[in-house]
């Protein structure tokens, strides 16, 4: 029996790289766009994002520095292209860089957004020049060219449901919730649709100022936001208000949630447990440098050496900020 292509593979076993054809796997493609876009961010090239949908297609557009359609590719037309049409294998990104962030915790890269949609058609502005690539169902229909257009700068994508794998549709407020979280995470980012225009410059302290708000929290106004790193990770951790029932506890590893918790979190409680606090809310987040960590990190995060670099890390910062009620 002739072997599967990679194409092949994806659009025949989609779950296995996306999770399920239903809705949430469906959103995950527009999840790696938003993680590409991140690792901009992170690296300093990006500061903002758009996204909209009416249901059958979606559009998403970033401002960073443009995908490489100028740079050669032994393996296809650019190095863009590649990206575009090849599944990575032994690496978590395409050109190893870190820190990598992947929202929706698989983490599969831009060619499960060309594999599994109708029709995908990317824009892209680079040193001045805009590109233009357009494909069907994961194969490109010409060679990615230079059009006429304003070169503002960034990167667009214009994507069709593919109804051979997707039953549903997107949904703006799902796509609305994504924007809103990943702003909350990275401190800075601006995220935009129809519904929402969005930054969160104290990231996860504005998460915690908005949830004891919510739940009228005694001491609401008692806000403690460590943002900082260590040479192995980003570290942001928060805390905010009092309470005498259960402390509310958020974890986030790499953008996406650690539902099952893990050591950062374990670190951040032991710090909590040290300076005799008992806040409503108590959120952490950590991305890692390390390349051995910089892959999804699913539901848990367990890298028992990380626990004492993160406690290290925020323990004076939190001790100082009760000392100081």
């Amino acid at each position: 029996m002739d072997e599967l292509s990679d194409l092949e593979h994806i659009r025949k076993r989609p779950g296995m790289y996306i999770g399920d054809t239903r809705e949430r796997g469906l959103h995950h493609i527009f999840d790696e766009l938003l993680d590409n876009s991140l690792d901009q961010f992170l690296a300093g090239r990006a500061t903002s994002v758009a996204a909209s949908t009416d249901g059958a297609s979606l559009q998403f557009s970033d401002d960073g520095p443009g995908l490489p359609f100028d740079l050669p590719c032994d393996d296809a037309d650019s190095l863009a292209t590649y990206y575009l049409t090849e599944i990575r294998r032994n690496s978590p990104t395409a050109d190893g860089h870190t820190p990598h962030v992947h929202l929706g915790g698989w983490g599969c890269g831009l060619r499960i957004v060309t594999a599994l949609t109708e029709r995908c058609s990317v824009t892209s502005c680079r040193d001045g020049n805009v590109w233009r690539q357009s494909f069907t169902k994961g194969i490109p229909d010409s060679p990615a060219a230079i059009v006429p257009q304003d070169n503002s700068p960034g990167t667009t994508f214009s994507l069709t449901v593919d109804r051979e794998i997707f039953p549903g549709d997107w949904s703006q407020l799902r796509l609305d919730r994504r924007l809103r979280d990943a702003a909350y995470l990275f401190p800075g980012f601006r995220v935009e649709s129809p519904n929402l225009r969005f930054v969160a410059p104290n990231g996860l302290a504005d998460m915690a100022t908005a949830y004891v708000a919510e739940i009228s929290a005694a001491d609401a106004d008692r806000v403690w936001w460590f943002d900082g790193s260590t040479d192995e990770m980003l570290i942001q951790a928060s805390l905010a208000g009092i309470t005498d029932s259960e402390t509310e506890w958020r974890a986030f590893a790499n953008g996406s949630s650690s539902i099952e918790k893990g050591t950062h979190l374990t670190a951040l409680k032991r710090v909590v447990a040290a300076c005799k606090i008992k806040p409503a809310i108590a959120s952490i987040h950590v991305v890692m440098n390390n390349p051995r960590f910089a892959g999804p990190t699913r539901t848990n995060l367990d890298v028992p050496e990380i626990l004492s670099p993160i406690y290290q890390a925020i323990k004076p910062s939190l001790a100082e900020f009760v000392s100081g009620v």
